[in-house]
């Protein structure tokens, strides 16, 4: 999971290292508000004027050596608000997903 470094865009998509059922752990955990499951791995989160719909899809596993990692596809897609609205939304869940690592 990377955090955005420049402006956070309307929609964008990353590749994360989670199972779905991981993924939503860790979303409810670290949402600064409820989270709403639209249907099956779409989530919906609203922040004032600010709406955030998430699709998770899989994409398989990803093997390192003799590890071998989950990997899904998550779709981030914001209406309303405006960029810092955006950024005040998906900083405390960049933060409740970061993984360790070295």
């Amino acid at each position: 999971m990377a955090f955005v470094s420049g402006p956070v865009p309307e929609r964008f998509e990353r590749e994360v290292t989670a199972s779905a059922a991981e993924f939503e752990r860790d979303l409810r955990k670290g949402s600064p508000c409820a989270v709403e499951t639209v249907g099956p791995d779409h989530f919906r989160l609203y922040a004032g004027s600010t709406r955030l719909d998430i699709h998770v899809a899989a994409r398989g596993m990803r093997r390192l050596g003799a590890l071998q990692l989950q990997t899904i596809g998550v779709r981030y897609e914001f209406s309303g608000g405006n960029e810092s609205d955006r950024r005040a939304l998906l900083l405390p869940l960049d933060r409740a997903m970061q993984r360790g690592g070295g």
